[in-house]
């Protein structure tokens, strides 16, 4: 016996044009949506069942042009409203099917089991992002008070006339550069060492910034929230007023889905 599709799409009237589904993300058949949720260009968002399956999509012109602020946007907020409510697979932005048919049989149905265990893993856990930015002035008194070259460097810069010392210069950025690449990943790896024991999972960031200390997010089950804020909490104070430390979620766990069956996004 085939499992058909089973949409709660708006009903549209005869002679209306086709429209496309654009898909946020995939929970499980009896997840409830937000009341009155509504996504891109202000459609309506609703479920599209398959199985123990269903993606939350609204419908869209199959010719509308994606990408704007105010789509990206919208797309967000309603991966986050969802992922409040449920367990929810989040898909990146931009993913469009043609029908709720094309949803249930191109992308439910052949990888019905690999998403329930996705979402079996995701249960009872939701992302946060913990992120530290270092105090500029303090960060650099400590990578001079370690490294006598770059300290005897930074005397000689700011006696020399400017042109003077224009190469030494050159080489004290570069001293400088190097010994907060290497703080950067020890606080990393601290960052990741005091939190890990208090989450299911951890997804190590690229640093955005020169000023990056660490970043990582981290999948924390809903049982182990209130301890993980404190070990948060622990290090911030420990850190003290070299590196500002900030926690962000909960978030729709974009970091801790694998990649899909047969490679993809």
């Amino acid at each position: 016996m085939t499992t058909r599709p089973r949409s709660e799409a708006p009903e549209r009237a005869p002679g209306d044009m086709a429209l496309a589904c654009y898909v946020y993300g995939v929970v499980r058949a009896d997840a409830r949506l937000p009341e009155d949720l509504t996504g891109i260009a202000g459609g309506e968002v609703f479920l599209v069942r398959y199985g123990d399956l269903a993606a939350a999509v609204s419908e869209i012109s199959p010719v509308q042009a994606l990408g704007t602020r105010d789509d990206l946007l919208a797309h967000e907020a309603v991966v986050e409203a969802l992922a409040n409510e449920t367990t929810t697979l989040p898909l990146r932005f931009g993913a469009v099917v043609t029908t709720a048919d094309a949803l249930a049989e191109e992308m439910l149905a052949p990888h019905e089991d690999w998403f329930l265990d996705v979402l079996d893993d995701l249960g009872g856990a939701r992302e946060f992002a913990v992120s530290g930015v270092y105090a500029e002035d303090v960060v650099l008194r400590e990578v001079l008070r370690e490294d006598p070259q770059a300290a005897r460097l930074r005397e000689r810069v700011r006696e020399l006339p400017e042109d003077a010392a224009y190469y030494d210069r050159i080489r004290l950025g570069e001293l400088i550069v190097k010994a907060l690449d290497e703080k950067r990943q020890t606080d990393t790896d601290e960052l990741i060492d005091t939190l890990e024991p208090y989450s299911r999972a951890v997804a190590p960031r690229a640093p955005a910034g020169e000023d990056a200390a660490a970043d990582a997010a981290f999948l924390v089950a809903d049982r182990d929230l209130e301890e993980f804020e404190r070990a948060v909490d622990r290090l911030g104070e420990r850190w003290g007023d070299r590196v500002r430390l900030r926690m962000v979620g909960p978030l729709a766990p974009y970091d801790f889905v694998p990649p899909p069956p047969g490679g993809g996004n």
